[in-house]
């Protein structure tokens, strides 16, 4: 009989009232990887919280390795073997990967431990991974993928026999997930047991043994990966037949059409020699790893970054824009990466975030038109469907899904004709995703056009009309009137 490390019966729990978990069941194996998924507010992030003591449950059971559990505080659960790895990481890059490793220990001792005994110490965790990285080196020298081996490093420190991963490929490279899913495979021939929270359905069927899905509060889907198919975990997050393959229709260009945007020979600091066209209609994508430049295009035509060579056109005249400003006044507007830090004021309502790039529109005089702008937010929530109390709820209480939609209605009041969108799914829900793809299908319906940046290749491949492949800056290949798999594309961004 397989050991369990985690085992959750019939788990209960809600808030002022409101139940999130009504019927949870979970068991995690010794030496298994197991995904935990499902949309936003499925409660996945409250099981994981109610297994480490962050929350405490309402009814249920839970046995860690056998026993009865309910920690008092994550510290608690730590020192029974359970870790976790957030996706916002705990370093502190001014210090050294042996200072960051053993950060949380708790003997008191540790303090008069010399800097070189620390090193001795972190080298075992580090060779336990098998990466290659230095216990004296700085923190801020290693990239995104590297301190999240010091994260889990850190937590070896700790004697960690569970951990729990929180969308950990969400920010690394194709060569640095790589480089992940080897380093789990080493921790489960090393009998430690994870939990792997994720978005990325195709993530789960690379390196996870188990799954089991949430949907409102219950569990209804538990299954080894190698018995279910990502169409059967979607239908199992959404609650119905929804095919992942959806199909985009488009109407076919006019060739008298002037196009909407034309970059001609663009180069900045980092971007050289970077031509491409969006017509009406149209969403034409980048495809390219993380860091070759797909991100750098988008900030060069909105204005963040200068020219330093080339023309940008707009509906077939060359314009020069010096800010982001004066790219709205362009017809141009753009969804950042990060909707969170650079696309909204999480403090504010929906009412201001949505109008906060149109106030010149709703003004006269220095006065602002109430009654005008009330109506272009009412328009935008009932258009996009946003998932709202109200317009003067704070975007702080929506769901990613929301917010990031409260962005695109942002964008969209302020008129533009040409939307660029740096990774306008990610970190959201199924669900929402599909919702917001079709916001700008219809938006591009209308005779507008949109540069689309995505994480997933197979969103490039399905959604885009034309699809750019960005190389060290470079365009180093284009796709016209076709739609391309996952797989090609990946081919082609190498």
């Amino acid at each position: 009989m397989d050991t369990l490390a985690i085992e959750v019966r019939k788990i209960k729990k809600g808030f002022d009232g409101n139940p999130v978990l009504k019927d949870v069941n979970f068991t995690l194996k010794a030496g298994e990887v197991h995904a935990l998924v499902g949309q936003n507010g499925a409660g996945k992030s409250t099981l994981v919280k109610l297994i480490n003591g962050y929350h405490q449950r309402d009814g249920g059971d839970i046995k860690v390795f056998g026993k009865a559990s309910r920690f008092a505080s994550p510290k608690q659960a730590q020192l029974e073997g359970i870790s976790m790895v957030y996706q916002d990481l705990s370093l502190i890059p001014s210090l050294s990967v042996a200072d960051n490793i053993f950060l949380t220990e708790q003997s008191k001792k540790s303090a008069l431990i010399s800097n070189r005994e620390r090193v001795k110490r972190a080298k075992p965790f580090l060779d336990m991974l098998d990466v290659d990285i230095s216990p004296s080196q700085k923190v801020e020298t290693l990239s995104v993928g590297e301190q999240q081996f010091i994260e889990i490093a850190k937590a070896l420190a700790m004697n960690a026999k569970v951990l729990v991963l929180d969308e950990p490929t969400a920010s690394l490279s194709n060569n640095e997930i790589n480089d992940l899913f080897k380093v789990i495979t080493t921790l489960k021939e090393k009998g430690i047991s994870i939990i792997y929270i994720t978005h990325y359905l195709s993530d789960i069927m690379r390196i996870c043994d188990a799954v089991t899905v949430l949907r409102d509060g219950y569990t209804v889907l538990e299954t080894q990966t190698k018995n279910t198919t990502i169409d059967e975990l979607v239908e199992a997050m959404l609650g119905n037949k929804t095919s992942t393959n959806l199909t985009w229709e488009r109407q076919a260009l006019a060739n008298e059409q002037v196009p909407l945007l034309e970059l001609q020979n663009v180069s900045t600091a980092e971007l050289d020699n970077v031509s491409l066209t969006v017509m009406p209609g149209q969403v034409v994508g980048l495809a390219g790893l993380l860091g070759s430049g797909r991100t750098e295009i988008l900030e060069a035509i909105y204005g963040l970054t200068p020219l330093t060579k080339g023309k940008l056109l707009v509906n077939g005249k060359e314009v020069k824009i010096s800010s982001p400003r004066h790219a709205i006044e362009t017809g141009i507007n753009m969804v950042p990466e990060d909707r969170r830090s650079q696309g909204l004021v999480l403090d504010f309502s929906v009412e201001d975030n949505v109008l906060m790039a149109s106030f010149d529109r709703i003004s006269r005089s220095m006065v602002l038109d109430k009654s005008k702008g009330q109506l272009i937010v009412e328009n935008a929530i009932k258009k996009l469907g946003v998932k709202t109390t109200g317009a003067s709820q704070s975007v702080r209480f929506l769901s990613g899904g929301n917010q990031q939609k409260v962005v695109i209605g942002k964008c969209l009041s302020t008129d533009a004709k040409i939307l660029l969108l740096d990774d306008p799914t990610f970190g959201i829900d199924i669900n929402a995703k599909y919702e917001i793809m079709k916001i700008v299908n219809q938006y591009v319906a209308q005779g507008n056009g949109v540069i689309f940046v995505s994480s997933e290749y197979a969103e490039v491949g399905s959604f885009c009309d034309v699809i750019y492949v960005v190389n060290k800056g470079r365009i180093v290949n284009h796709y016209s009137g076709q739609r391309m798999t996952e797989d090609q594309l990946l081919a082609a961004v190498q």
